[in-house]
């Protein structure tokens, strides 16, 4: 069932509560509106998109109870109100459509999503961005705009077959192009988040990354955002649809079968479940190549793979069928030996009674296993019923029937209804049991600790305080300012990590913090710098309810360096490394504003918080670290220099400012500009904090930035739910 801006009658009732609940001085764009659960729904950034174009976005992904019953409460063109039905929404889910978007005004569109979770209604205001671009102008293609290549050449990184290649051109001089992106990408029709082994230069090369484990055989097709200027007129962006084809072929690769291996019943028929098939499907048969012993009863279905065993196949019983399956496409062909094991057997048991027990009180958001309590039958597979999409989380072991979710799970807390089939070649069976899920008494979702820079409401921005004295720093004191840590729970704190070190003579930390979470310092002033602490805070430690979160809190020491003060408000960059943005411009002291010239010069320092694990901290020239990867995709295919400041330089290799991961944008008055898509590597986004070092000059020549002042103003703290 889908909802759209135009069929909101049913929900007027509930929009009058949030308008209620606005005028009483609840926020409609804070998420925790009806009660005291935190909850937050998340969608990806701004998707881009084009004329007469069709979209799918996933559903949100989300913190607190499942949420449903959402609905488009309102959209927005460039701000303004705006009255389509391009834009329709699953009420269960929350996946959203676009479509019939021929007559759709170009612009920024933001979507206000609507829903209820845990009994309790909820509005997000212009949480979706939906960026509606123009087409290109006449002229631009890409040559050739089809490329087929070789599986075998691109996962082979010592391969010296060199790869194929598509250029970006133009017919004619009348049109310039300034930026190219990849915007989109959808393998075999369907778009595809993660596409870093694509490339596109700074001169519209469109190229592929050797090496890449994550890439597979299909068909991709790239969407282009192109900066293009016409003679005498504005540059302009625009989206190139379905610019270039990629097919990355392969002959066979992999076939594998689940279960690999069962028993049948002598003079029994059984059919197999489908393949798992890696490799070109252009072309693709199954055949039997072999089966031992030699028997003509096995077939396959030469389009799906499927093996049967036919009735009355006279095996005899004891006897051990091992079957092996050619598969063949345009590319080529391969043998599979002893792919899929039948067991001829006396008897097979149907099955005549199954069930699971209920369960005990689970702790929301725990791991935990529940097994079948009781069967009787022979070769049964396992399978849920009509589970629902709150229920997402759970998996089923299909050949032994145990039910089990991971730790960090979203299963809601009450008690929910599982009903599993058990199955086999004689018969099947039903039965249903008791999933209980109980509050987590250590659960909790966010700690603050507030700020002293009138940054309001505080839980938007990084806790984050300014001093101007060493004086003043030795003197504060930081105590939490907001958490939804449920009241009279022991919490254990730590500082895991703190970039202002210790003192040498008396090995004593400069920051500390107390069993109360409230932070103290002893030191560690340097004037025009910020420094970071990564603070742990542990509920329940010990028990199966035990949470842990990794907050950092930030100090700005902001003494004059060389007479001049350079203040960032906030000071900490809260960045969505998928779409980039641009910080704040820093309020500037002590210097002719027209002469003050920064750029990123050394020292760019990663600090991961809950990003994957191979996002290692350090420095560019650290083997292996985070920031070396991105120095290494910066350069590609060059050899990198991690010396060198290019990659985050504004005055430096100025060929392509959209290249570079972000720089001190003197366009912009020293703010920080972060391009999309940067910060991200095979494993994932960023998700953490980057302070690196800023050097200026007071005279207005840029050649000697790179020798000048040195300060530390402002950190980076990359999320992708920011």
């Amino acid at each position: 069932m889908k909802s759209n801006l135009q069929n909101l009658t049913s929900r007027f009732f509930a929009i009058l509560m949030t308008i209620g609940l606005c005028v009483s001085g609840v926020s409609c764009t804070d998420p925790e509106t009806t009660d005291s659960t935190k909850f937050a729904i998340f969608y990806a950034g701004v998707t881009d998109i084009g004329p007469s174009m069709n979209f799918n976005m996933s559903g949100p992904t989300y913190i607190g109870g499942t949420p449903s019953d959402f609905a488009i409460t309102r959209v927005t063109l460039n701000g303004e109100v705006y009255d389509t039905n391009c834009f329709q929404i699953e009420t269960n889910t929350g996946a959203i459509s676009i479509s019939d978007t021929k007559d759709l005004a170009v612009g920024l569109y933001a979507l206000s999503i609507s829903c209820r979770s845990n009994g309790s209604f909820y509005e997000f205001k212009d949480i979706v961005s939906v960026n509606m671009m123009r087409a290109i102008p006449e002229g631009i293609y890409v040559e050739p705009n089809k490329i087929k290549v070789d599986f075998g050449d691109i996962i082979n990184s010592e391969s010296t077959v060199e790869l194929p290649t598509a250029q970006v051109t133009t017919n004619g001089e009348h049109i310039s192009i300034n930026k190219y992106i990849i915007t989109n990408v959808r393998k075999n029709g369907e778009l595809i988040e993660k596409y870093d082994f694509f490339k596109i230069s700074n001169d519209g090369i469109i190229s592929i990354t050797k090496g890449k484990s994550d890439i597979t055989p299909g068909k991709y097709v790239l969407d282009l955002k192109l900066t293009t200027a016409i003679v005498d007129e504005e540059a302009e962006e625009g989206i190139f649809e379905n610019a270039v084809e990629i097919d990355i072929t392969s002959q066979p690769l992999s076939l594998t079968y689940t279960p690999n291996s069962i028993k049948a019943e002598e003079n029994t028929q059984n059919v197999s479940t489908a393949p798992t098939f890696i490799g070109s499907t252009d072309g693709l048969v199954y055949s039997i190549k072999s089966t031992t012993p030699q028997t003509s009863m096995i077939s396959i279905e030469p389009t799906t793979g499927i093996i049967t065993l036919a009735t009355d196949n006279k095996l005899e019983i004891g006897t051990t069928c091992n079957v092996s399956i050619t598969a063949s496409n345009q590319y080529g062909s391969k043998d599979f030996d002893n792919v899929y094991t039948i067991n001829i057997v006396e008897y097979i048991a149907p099955i005549s009674e199954f069930n699971y027990n209920d369960t005990e009180n689970i702790i929301q958001a725990t791991a935990f296993e529940h097994p079948v309590n009781k069967i009787i039958g022979g070769e049964v597979t396992y399978s849920f019923v009509n589970l629902g999409a709150q229920l997402s989380d759970l998996n089923i072991d299909p050949t032994t029937g145990t039910i089990s979710a991971k730790k960090g799970n979203n299963i809601p807390i009450g008690e929910h209804t599982i009903t599993v089939l058990a199955k086999n070649n004689k018969s099947e069976l039903q039965t249903s049991f008791k999933l209980n899920i109980q509050k987590n008494p250590y659960y909790f979702t966010y700690i603050h600790w507030g700020n002293n820079l009138t940054l309001s409401p505080a839980r938007n921005y990084a806790s984050q305080y300014r001093v101007t004295t060493k004086d003043e720093l030795s003197k504060l004191s930081i105590s939490v300012a907001d958490s939804d840590i449920p009241e009279g729970t022991e919490v254990n704190w730590a500082i895991k990590e703190s970039t202002m070190g210790k003192d040498e003579t008396t090995e004593m930390p400069y920051a500390e913090i107390d069993n109360n979470g409230k932070i103290t310092f002893n030191g560690g002033w340097v004037n025009g710098k910020v420094f970071m602490l990564l603070i742990t805070a542990t509920t329940g430690k010990g028990t199966p309810g035990e949470i842990t979160m990794i907050v950092p809190v930030f100090i700005h020491c902001a003494g004059a360096v060389d007479g001049v003060t350079v203040n960032y408000t906030p000071f900490v960059f809260q960045v969505n490394p998928r779409t980039g943005g641009t910080s704040a411009s820093p309020a500037i002291s002590g210097v002719e504003p027209n002469l003050f010239i920064a750029d990123y010069r050394r020292t760019f320092n990663y600090y991961n918080i809950n990003g994957p694990k191979e996002h290692i901290n350090g420095q560019p020239s650290k083997a292996s670290s985070f920031m070396n990867k991105l120095w290494n995709s910066y350069y590609d295919p060059k050899t990198p220099n991690y010396g060198q400041k290019w990659p985050l330089s504004y005055y430096d290799d100025t060929s392509s400012m959209a290249k570079k991961l972000g720089y001190v944008d003197a366009s912009k008055n020293c703010a920080i500009t972060i391009n999309p898509n940067k910060w991200q590597d095979e494993k994932g986004y960023a998700n953490g904090v980057m302070i690196g070092q800023i050097t200026f000059v007071k005279d207005g020549n840029s050649k000697n930035v790179s020798n000048g002042n040195q300060i530390f103003p402002i950190a980076i703290w990359f999320d992708t739910k920011f």
